[in-house]
């Protein structure tokens, strides 16, 4: 007597395999992955944002209207510093020593990354009124 052959399948693996890869990979950064949790307050009109060890330091910055952000890129490889809405973008690649800067007029939440290095370079400007 023949008996019908099933092929079984085996999720198992394949699954494990691709938490592997999201967790390898940086797959999202963590609940605070703009640097919102804690961000660095601003007594000035003007600050620098360094783009240092593939990373926006201070990573989470809080200002009032007017101040400009000057952004640098301090890494021996190449950055970009693009606003998830496009309320800011920087030239497409940023050199080591490039610079770009933008001023805040208005308040928001202004969460941003370098598109290179994005999901774990990233950062948030908060613009609020006194």
């Amino acid at each position: 007597m023949m008996r019908a052959f099933r092929p079984r399948t085996f999720a198992g693996p394949a699954l494990l395999a691709a938490a592997f890869v999201v967790v390898a990979c940086g797959g999202g950064g963590g609940s605070d992955a703009y640097g919102e949790s804690n961000p660095v307050v601003v007594e000035g009109t003007s600050v620098t944002v360094e783009m240092k060890d593939t990373g926006f330091q201070p990573q989470g910055i809080r200002v009032k209207p007017g101040t400009a952000v000057t952004w640098v890129n301090r890494d021996p490889v190449v950055h970009n510093v693009r606003q998830v809405e496009s309320v800011f973008l920087s030239p497409d690649v940023m050199e080591r020593g490039d610079t770009f800067a933008f001023a805040f007029e208005k308040p928001g939440r202004y969460r941003y990354q370098c598109t290179y290095h994005h999901p774990n370079m990233n950062g948030v400007v908060i613009v609020e009124e006194e």
